[in-house]
């Protein structure tokens, strides 16, 4: 099976098309676009099965629910729109949330979580609730825990085939720097990373492919423009 990965494509900046067209499956790690764009993007894009993991930059101007109830009521039916979902194909089991972060990357918490809130847009851009509020570091980190032991469970899980697990955020510390503001963008797993045999992610804006306790990380992220990420838009995995 033929995998073409891309994530942070950033759409709302400028346009892509694609380079691979004889791909199995397409892996979307998110940020491809504002809203429900991205997915409207993906239906028309990709003839093949897409597995979509919404970014936080899906969320700005939106509804953290309401935004992720779009996505899934557009998508065309070979888009799958994973958040805590799992999907199967050709024996390889794919696990995708968003997973969001704690802010614990760097041992200080309060500080992580009070520098992300006053210097990122998630917090000034994305709605929730009833009352559609700004977002809080308090619902991020509810919502990375849910991820968190949704993923431990499924991890557990006996599976006959390769998982792949995909998430916006990166799964281990030493992808990202270490002042607070990083801690925005990773999470540390190395017990659900050991679990896995690959895992796909963005969101950092600096493209992988290493191997971190038994695990191949992989990122192909475009970022904005102009931006040296190591992008390679025509990355296929064979599975």
């Amino acid at each position: 099976m033929r995998v073409h990965v891309l994530s942070d494509l950033h759409l709302e900046f400028s346009g892509f098309e694609p380079e691979v067209d004889d791909a199995d499956l397409v892996v979307l790690a998110g940020d491809i676009h504002t809203l429900t764009r991205g997915v409207r993007w993906a239906n028309e894009a990709f003839d093949c099965d897409v597995v979509y993991v919404m970014g936080n930059h899906e969320f700005y101007g939106g509804h953290l629910e309401r935004t992720l109830e779009k996505a899934r009521e557009c998508a065309a039916p070979h888009v799958h729109v994973l958040e805590n979902e799992s999907f199967i194909r050709n024996g390889v089991r794919f696990l995708g949330t968003t997973s969001w972060t704690d802010f614990t990357l760097t041992g200080d918490p309060v500080a992580a979580s009070f520098t992300a809130w006053r210097e990122m847009n998630d917090f000034k851009k994305i709605r929730i609730g009833d009352s559609y509020r700004k977002l809080r570091p308090a619902d991020v980190i509810q919502r990375n825990r849910i991820a968190h032991d949704w993923l431990a469970a499924e991890l557990e899980k006996q599976f006959d085939g390769k998982t792949v697990v995909i998430t916006h955020h990166a799964p281990v510390a030493s992808i990202v720097g270490k002042d607070h503001l990083s801690a925005a963008y990773a999470n540390h797993w190395p017990e659900l990373v050991a679990k896995a045999d690959v895992w796909f992610f963005g969101h950092t804006h600096d493209s992988i492919d290493a191997e971190f306790y038994g695990c191949r990380l992989i990122s192909n992220q475009r970022g904005y423009p102009d931006e040296e990420t190591g992008f390679r838009p025509a990355l296929v995995l064979e599975f």
